[in-house]
């Protein structure tokens, strides 16, 4: 369950004064850096967490109208923490409501091309000084960042490990990306969609069999919202798309955040209706969701660069490749992996330098990524499991294993899919030494890159002159989890360290499938109770983990899905907790 949508009302401010610290909930519109006495136009607020912007053209760089603003602390102008100035002072931004609607106004007023997924907080150190604006939210056409709205200056209730960063991409794509289409050549007698009412689409994937779900009511096109959604929901889908059995129906905005209406929520199928339209929901337009929860399906036949499965009637020589114009936004876009993320204290593997974990939010946690013949390359999620990862942690020297990923989980990989069918018994020291089909043989695309989830990173010590590892004690390692102000060790709030500090998981959509992980990753029995509203007490520091949502039979939390990483709506009155039986 998610939050409701703030209606849409208009909010004034007058900036003739700062204030500090907390203030009421109000919104602004028509700020201008540097201007005081500049009216407010009221505009209606869009949706927060929006992570795709619709128009191309509201993508392309212009000229610097009001340059009030900069990225400080990256390696380029177009990379670092944001900053804007205000009565002679420059102060930060607050990240509450930012997203790459955002950021891309952000680096098109700094002439630095389109706007990659936000970094983690404090990628580029903390702020000093005031903070100017919060609740920053733009349409995504703006100019420039102050044509959107906001709290108004100085009203915020935020802190400086909050600071928003921005990373820009000053690559800008000379035409319109396209996308490979399958269509038939028989007749369309098996897909039941269409251009009508009640059609579907799967969009944000690699191709047209998988992706985010949309449908098509009133002529207007809107997602739907994860609740509830699972296996035969997705089957549904990719049956009236025509693209064969359901591999996975995948929940928290796994294909990027939608935009437009919210149609349906607590989708129910039983998996034999033959359009999603027919299955059981809460009625059309009626939900309690955002688009950080917009609903995906990924299908058996996919359109990427080759097909991995036959399509879903006939033969391959019934269906035919077309390209058509791919709607020009971030997840359209080839995939580039800022420096920032590559550099060789996040990626080299200590122990062989032939492995490596990218993608994630630590050096020890991301896709799996192995070196051979002088490139990088992906390893395909086919048979992949923990002993696999078991052997992938323990060659990027980032300690035991906490879980296995696939699906690309940790984003799509780049260049060749270098092993497949990996089958390990977990003791080996290479993933190279375990089985599998042979350097650069698979049937996979990089929707399959498999991931791994580590404890962290190793250290060598000298014991009686000889080399041997030993795992540092001092300080938790990334995705150590704790529960605080319980009577004993098995209850109390949900506590997770990330990033060298401690955070809280927000209670939206938790419940007993996600207590029952978490008791037993802890090693404490069985779930008795999964509360939320801060039931030890309200936490402090960071809010790392919101909706989470668990099938119940994951090793560790962080398998289970959620928002991206510091991702939420949430205050530490709504800090989930747990009451889990001694064992």
């Amino acid at each position: 369950m998610g939050p409701l949508e703030r209606p849409s009302t208009g909010w004034t401010h007058k900036d003739t004064e700062m204030q500090a610290g907390p203030q009421p909930d109000e919104k602004s519109r028509g700020w201008r850096p540097g201007d005081r006495n500049a009216a407010p136009s009221p505009l209606t607020p869009v949706l927060s967490f929006l992570l795709f912007l619709p128009l191309a053209s509201a993508l392309q760089p212009t000229s610097l109208p009001f340059p009030d603003l900069r990225l400080v602390g990256g390696p380029s102008r177009c990379q670092g923490r944001l900053e804007v100035l205000h009565g002679g002072s420059w102060g930060s931004v607050c990240d509450d409501d930012w997203d790459v609607v955002d950021a891309n106004v952000v680096c098109r007023q700094l002439g630095c091309g389109l706007a990659l997924p936000v970094p983690r907080p404090l990628a580029f150190g903390h702020g000093r000084g005031p903070i100017l604006l919060d609740n920053v939210e733009c349409h995504g056409q703006e100019a420039a960042l102050s044509e959107c709205g906001s709290r108004g200056w100085g009203v915020h209730n935020c802190f400086h490990y909050e600071d928003v960063a921005v990373l820009c991409d000053e690559f800008l794509p000379t035409q319109p990306p396209t996308r490979k289409v399958l269509t038939s050549r028989a007749s369309p007698t098996t897909p039941q969609n269409g251009k009508g009412e009640g059609s579907v689409r799967l969009v944000g994937g690699a191709g047209p069999c998988q992706g985010r779900v949309e449908i098509l009511h009133g002529g207007l096109w809107g997602t739907v919202c994860d609740d509830d959604w699972g296996l035969p929901d997705a089957t549904v889908v990719c049956r009236q798309l025509g693209c064969g059995a359901a591999l996975a129906a995948t929940t928290n905005a796994f294909f990027g955040y939608g935009t437009g209406h919210i149609l349906l929520d607590n989708v129910h199928c039983e998996g034999g209706e033959p359009r999603l339209a027919a299955c059981l929901s809460l009625g059309w337009g009626v939900h309690n969701c955002g688009h950080h929860e917009d609903a995906g399906a990924l299908c058996a036949v996919l359109g990427h660069l080759t097909l991995t499965a036959l399509p879903p009637s006939g033969t391959r020589a019934d269906w035919a490749w077309h390209t058509e114009p791919e709607a020009t936004g971030i997840g359209a876009l080839p995939s580039r992996e800022p420096a920032l993320f590559t550099t060789a204290a996040w990626a080299a593997g200590k122990k062989s330098g032939r492995l490596r974990l990218v993608g994630g939010p630590s050096p020890c946690r991301g896709r799996v990524e192995v070196l051979y013949a002088g490139g990088w390359g992906t390893v395909c999620d086919d048979d992949w499991d923990f002993a696999d990862a078991r052997v992938a942690c323990r060659e990027a020297g980032c300690g035991p294993a906490l879980g296995a990923t696939g699906l690309g989980h940790f984003g799509y990989g780049r260049g060749p899919v270098l092993l497949d069918n990996v089958g390990c018994a977990g003791t080996e020291a290479r993933l190279s030494d375990c089985f599998h089909l042979g350097w650069g043989q698979h049937n996979c695309g990089h929707h399959e890159d498999a991931g791994a989830l580590c404890s962290g990173p190793e250290e060598l010590v000298q014991q009686d002159g000889a080399e041997t590892t030993q795992v540092p004690t001092p300080r938790p390692r990334d995705g150590h989890l704790r529960l605080a102000n319980g009577a004993h060790r098995c209850e109390g709030r949900v506590e997770l360290f990330l990033g060298q500090r401690w955070g809280t998981v927000c209670d939206d959509a938790w419940d007993m499938r996600a207590a029952g992980v978490l008791c037993r990753q802890l090693g404490c029995g069985q779930a008795l109770a999964a509360p939320g509203e801060a039931h030890f007490g309200p936490g402090r520091g960071p809010i790392l983990l919101d909706n989470v949502k668990c099938r119940g039979d994951e090793s560790a939390l962080l398998l289970c899905s959620h928002i991206r990483w510091d991702a939420h709506n949430c205050d530490h009155s709504e800090d989930a907790s747990v009451l889990c039986q001694p064992s």
